[in-house]
């Protein structure tokens, strides 16, 4: 289900200021990757990456799954999706609003939904995760990556259209009510949390993440992944710049 060019236009306000910082995510390529390592054992053959993005981890996805669906509201997204991806034999693209009716996609029969970055553009969370539900298979998993530690919430989250911050308890109680199991919650990336204070709460700089960086220094953080992948294993961590959740639909109970 698409949305009109009016509606999109309202609900994305700063669209074309998302895609130039996916874009230049792109450069953090290990980053994703390294996301994919920590989700890639709960990952099923037919996954939904809701709200793709312009297929960072779409890509990642479609190395171990028989069918990747990259849906995405952003017309601007949607356009850099559908180049990277034409021609695939993995990956189909579609328009969908994660706020809004999503059953069409209810008989593509995943068992597998990815959503990274997404929740915390949601006002409504547990609404979206209970209508997510509604397309896994019984048994099937959601896979969560959002933005950790409420404390850290700052100019950087309002430029980039967050609504909030998680800790991995609350992640696990918003999935709980809307109808998952929560197998585990934890966090990721402790070297990432003095940067964004900084940031976000002391420089208060006004901007997204990504532009907070100049090109130089995310190849540098490209560059020192492996080491700030060894700090997260060390240290357990007890705090992080994102958490992540696994969640499970239950076997009985499924709405569909």
């Amino acid at each position: 289900m698409t949305s009109g060019a009016a509606d999109v236009s309202q609900k994305l306000p700063h669209e074309r200021e998302h895609l130039e910082a996916l874009q230049r995510m792109r450069a953090l390529d290990a980053y994703y990757r390294w996301t994919f390592d920590l989700l890639r054992r709960y990952m099923g053959r037919r996954v939904l990456d809701a709200g793709a993005g312009i297929g960072n981890f779409t890509a990642l996805a479609a190395e171990v799954a028989d069918h990747v669906t990259a849906a995405e509201l952003s017309p601007a997204n949607l356009a850099v999706l559908r180049e990277r991806f034409a021609g695939s034999a993995v990956v189909d693209v579609a328009q969908f609003d994660l706020d809004g009716d999503l059953s069409p996609l209810a008989a593509r029969n995943f068992d597998t939904i990815v959503c990274l970055d997404v929740l915390e553009h949601i006002e409504d969370d547990i609404a979206a995760m209970r209508r997510l539900r509604q397309l896994v298979r019984p048994g099937g998993h959601l896979l969560v990556k959002v933005p950790a530690c409420p404390w850290l919430y700052g100019s950087l989250d309002v430029a980039s259209d967050h609504y909030r911050r998680y800790t991995p308890r609350e992640l696990r109680d918003k999935a709980a009510i809307a109808g998952w199991e929560p197998l585990r919650a934890w966090y990721m990336n402790v070297a990432g949390v003095l940067p964004y204070f900084l940031k976000s709460r002391v420089l208060k700089r006004p901007s997204t993440l990504s532009r907070s960086f100049k090109p130089w220094q995310l190849k540098a953080i490209a560059a020192a992944m492996p080491a700030l992948r060894l700090v997260d294993r060390l240290t357990g961590p007890l705090v992080g710049q994102s958490a992540l959740l696994v969640a499970r639909n239950p076997a009985t109970g499924n709405a569909r």
